[in-house]
């Protein structure tokens, strides 16, 4: 116990003798600068807190008629072409060839309509009939070549149902519809297009199950989205299925299901995670929630936001190890889940909403050019931005300036970020008015001048100042060229008068005048005879000519030497 006292007289002695030198390290001066310039730089601003964005929608849109027009011609002429060999290759226009997403929804409704129609019976017996078909195509086929069993061609199932051709059996007919339709989805290989080909499976079952199976081995990585999903139908036999073909493809856990090169397709099976709410891929997903690729982010932002609350205790520990905290109690999930997002854009977007929060000043202040350029940099930085919509004025102003001082082209680009800002499916009858102004006037310029674009700008915008004046002096060009039309067409009556009055006072008196006989010399220079004019004198009608009168010839030259 008696030590007690000299031990803390000791610390305090040590401590006493520490702070002087202390004090001193703190006033020496900098040699490297580097504390002023933390000094003179402005603290970094804190981002707002970023929005949990909405998953996308997996559901298909409205078949367009144009789509389900595409697919009724291509079965009907699929099923009008004649196949004799069950080995043939079909041709790509028959049912691949220019193929797009639009005809997703066409083959999804379709199918089904197919459903109700089909005897699922009747349909089974006739593939094992089309089966059987291939199998001894195949064999016959390796027997010639000397090949050896599965080193030949497997077949398509799709062609072995042609080769019957039965075209009077509706089953026939619709179990090709059916397979046609499969082949059709494989080829457009997207996450909405395999969904509905696992859809199919559920209307159809053993029907297409091992015809499915094999167009999952040749899609690979494609089909892992859509599978991803399908662990959660509402029907088993699909969800047993489903996860035997992402055990064969080496997907089934979510460290193996991201392991893709495609973009794509990591933001849909991202996505894929979401919707079955799968709080075991909670820490993978996040992984890609700072990704530099903002489809990337926006996917697993999505994706953790549909997980929802399951996933609140990851949520906490990602938050803790981020900031060595705790979240407060307060904290809902939503709450903890948008500042981890505040934490992984803060490095990224400080400078951005730096810059933003520059240019909402000059934007405020009606400095139209300061705004734009900082507005410029933040797109450039972040072309996602979330407040881009209210950049729009800016450039809108902008353009207006670049209007008045004639500036053509830069004013064209103005008015264009304008456009691409304001929100999708909003229209700015301001925007559109000046565009359609400088449309006119390069079609002016050019000599092809368009009334009805200036019409139609003036009618988006009555104050468009511009489209105004470019209206009138067309208006005046016009008038302009109807008075000199008249002037050109006066002169010319006029010119066409005097010509006509000329020839009306000079054509009698011509008539008029008594011919000139021109009698021929009888003698003289044989040279003015042969020049003289001739008579204009009309030849005596009912008589006969008179003689000439005979002309003296002209006297031989010397001869040479005389």
């Amino acid at each position: 116990m008696p030590r007690l006292p000299v031990l803390a007289a000791s610390l305090l002695t040590l401590a006493l003798l520490a702070a002087p030198v202390v004090a001193q390290e703190d006033d020496a001066p900098d040699p490297t600068g580097e504390a002023s310039r933390e000094a003179a730089e402005p603290p970094v601003p804190q981002i707002p807190l970023p929005e949990i964005p909405k998953l996308a929608s997996a559901e298909l849109p409205k078949p367009k008629g144009e789509a389900v027009r595409s697919l009724e011609t291509r079965l009907a002429e699929l099923l009008s072409t004649p196949i004799d060999d069950p080995l043939a290759e079909l041709e790509p226009r028959l049912v691949t060839a220019d193929l797009d997403d639009e005809i997703v929804p066409a083959i999804a409704q379709r199918l089904s309509r197919l459903k109700e129609d089909l005897d699922g019976d009747r349909a089974s017996r006739l593939l094992e009939q089309a089966r059987k078909v291939g199998k001894d195509a195949i064999r016959k086929h390796e027997k010639a070549n000397g090949t050896k069993r599965g080193e030949g061609p497997d077949g398509d199932w799709l062609v072995f149902i042609l080769s019957l051709g039965d075209s009077e059996n509706e089953t026939w007919q619709r179990l090709a519809e059916l397979y046609a339709m499969l082949r059709m989805l494989e080829a457009v290989g997207t996450t909405p297009a395999i969904r509905t080909m696992i859809e199919a499976y559920s209307y159809f079952g053993e029907l297409t199950r091992i015809d499915l199976q094999r167009a999952v081995e040749r899609l690979k990585d494609k089909a892992v989205p859509a599978l991803i999903e399908a662990q959660k139908h509402d029907a088993s036999k699909v969800r047993r299925w489903a996860r035997l073909r992402l055990e064969g493809l080496g997907r089934a856990i979510p460290g193996e299901a991201v392991s893709t090169t495609d973009p794509q397709i990591l933001a849909d099976v991202l996505r894929a995670f979401g919707r079955v709410r799968d709080v075991d891929a909670t820490r993978v997903i996040m992984s890609f929630a700072s990704s530099n690729r903002a489809e990337l982010r926006r996917a697993a932002r999505e994706a953790l936001g549909q997980i929802g609350s399951p996933a609140w205790g990851h949520y906490k520990d990602i938050y803790k190890n981020l900031t060595d905290e705790r979240p407060p109690r307060d904290w809902d999930y939503e709450r903890t889940l948008r500042e981890i997002f505040r934490i992984h854009d803060q490095s990224r977007l400080a400078k951005v909403y730096a810059t933003w929060e520059a240019g909402k000043k000059a934007l405020e202040a009606e400095k139209w050019e300061e705004a734009a350029e900082a507005f410029d940099q933040v797109l450039a930085r972040a072309p996602l931005f979330e407040h881009r919509a209210a950049m729009g004025p800016a450039y809108l102003k902008r353009g207006e300036r670049l209007i008045e001082e004639e500036k053509w082209e830069d004013a064209a680009i103005a008015l264009r970020k304008a456009e691409r800002l304001r929100p999708e499916g909003e229209a700015d009858k301001a925007i559109d008015s000046r565009l359609l102004t400088l449309e006119a006037r390069s079609l002016m310029e050019a000599g092809t001048p368009d009334r009805s674009l200036l019409e139609r700008a003036v009618e988006l915008d009555p104050e468009n100042a511009q489209a105004k004046a470019l209206l009138a002096s067309f208006e005046q060009d016009a008038e302009e060229r109807r008075t000199t039309q008249k002037s050109y067409g006066a002169v010319i009556g006029t010119g066409a008068a005097a010509v006509l009055l000329l020839l009306g006072v000079w054509l009698p008196g011509r008539r008029k005048k008594a011919p000139t006989k021109a009698t021929p010399p009888t003698t003289g220079d044989p040279s003015k005879i042969a020049s003289a004019p001739p008579s204009e004198e009309a030849p005596p009608t009912g008589k006969e000519a008179p003689e000439p009168e005979a002309v003296a010839e002209p006297p031989e030259p010397p001869a040479q030497g005389a």
